[in-house]
């Protein structure tokens, strides 16, 4: 690709880590009651699966914040292994971890020197996040980090890998798709997103996962977001 006018950046995963620990407690509290799970690992891998599943459906009219689409995965967990406790008590459970976890979430030992080293190469960013705005404001004031650009999902109404949020980007940009690199951890969100929208994408595979779908297959990989510099060069 030619060099990039700018740079769309997911956050967590990509920046800063993101902790499964607000679905791993709770499951572990529904793991105590009786249920037909097999094991803890059944719980919240069937949690993670309908909660992205329920990503796609939510957008326009139908959009619902992420906290609330956490929410709702926690019900149909709950009806799936027929376990009997108060689910509003869990909600609140959620709810206390997911801001904990997520709005106050560790940064990446090489984020800060990336972002500064772009700062000094004069490359716009646009953080690209699947998040609900107070939490991504909690773990930018936690971080203290800033951004000149910053799209949501709520801001759009849409999730990754819709195009909404890509969309947005650009405009904001005042960029065409093949004048940007889009960089992400997740195959689905942001590496399909941007393989949908025609966007050069680097995927940072910290876990050294594998692709299984050619719509998932990004155009650059790292380990680490300093892989960054291998596709732009390094500042002087």
């Amino acid at each position: 690709m030619t060099q990039p006018r700018a740079i769309l950046l997911d956050f967590y995963g990509t920046v800063v880590e993101e902790d499964e620990a607000p679905v791993t407690l709770v499951c572990k509290e529904i793991f105590k009651a009786p249920s037909n799970a097999k094991n803890l690992d059944e719980l919240t891998s069937y949690w993670w699966r309908t909660f992205f599943d329920l990503y796609p459906e939510s957008y326009g009219d139908t959009f619902r914040y992420e906290k609330e689409l956490g929410y709702e995965a926690l019900q149909k967990t709950m009806s799936q292994f027929n376990v009997n406790l108060d689910s509003e008590k869990l909600k609140q459970a959620l709810s206390e971890y997911w801001d904990k976890y997520w709005g106050k979430p560790a940064i990446f030992p090489e984020s800060r020197e990336v972002l500064e080293k772009l700062t000094k190469l004069k490359i716009p960013i646009c953080l690209v996040s699947n998040i609900d705005n107070d939490v991504l404001n909690s773990a930018l004031s936690y971080n203290q980090l800033s951004f000149d650009f910053i799209v949501t999902s709520e801001d759009c109404k849409s999730y990754k890998p819709r195009p909404e949020m890509f969309d947005k980007a650009l405009s904001l940009l005042n960029l065409s798709n093949n004048e940007v690199l889009h960089v992400g951890d997740s195959l689905n969100s942001d590496v399909r997103g941007a393989n949908n929208m025609n966007i050069p994408v680097l995927w940072i595979n910290r876990k050294k996962r594998d692709i299984s779908s050619r719509s998932e297959k990004p155009d650059y990989i790292s380990t680490t977001l300093t892989g960054i510099f291998d596709i732009i060069g390094q500042p002087d």
